[in-house]
C-alpha cells in the first residue's frame, strides 16, 4: 500500500510541475518524463495486485493453441 501512495504522489507532483513550453530543463522535461514512468509504474502495480497469474492458471494446460478446430493443425478438411 505504500507504493501506491508513492507513486501517486509522484503523479500528483510531477502534473503539478509539468509545463512543456517552460525554460526550465527540469519543468519541460524532466516532470513529463517522471509522470509517463510514474503512470507505467501505476500499471504494474496495478497488474500485480490485481492477480493476473491466478485468473489465467485455471484456464487451458498451458500451451499453444487457439482452440479453433479439433488441433490436427491441417487445413486440408479431411
Amino acid at each position: 500500500m505504500k507504493s501506491l501512495v508513492l507513486i501517486v504522489l509522484s503523479i500528483i507532483c510531477s502534473w503539478y510541475f509539468t509545463e512543456l513550453d517552460s525554460e526550465s530543463l527540469f519543468r519541460s522535461a524532466l516532470a513529463p518524463l517522471l509522470l509517463f514512468f510514474s503512470f507505467v509504474a501505476l500499471g504494474f502495480w496495478l497488474v500485480i495486485k490485481a492477480g493476473f497469474g491466478r485468473r489465467v492458471d485455471g484456464y487451458g494446460d498451458g500451451g499453444i493453441g487457439g482452440g479453433f478446430g479439433d488441433g490436427d493443425g491441417g487445413g486440408g478438411g479431411e
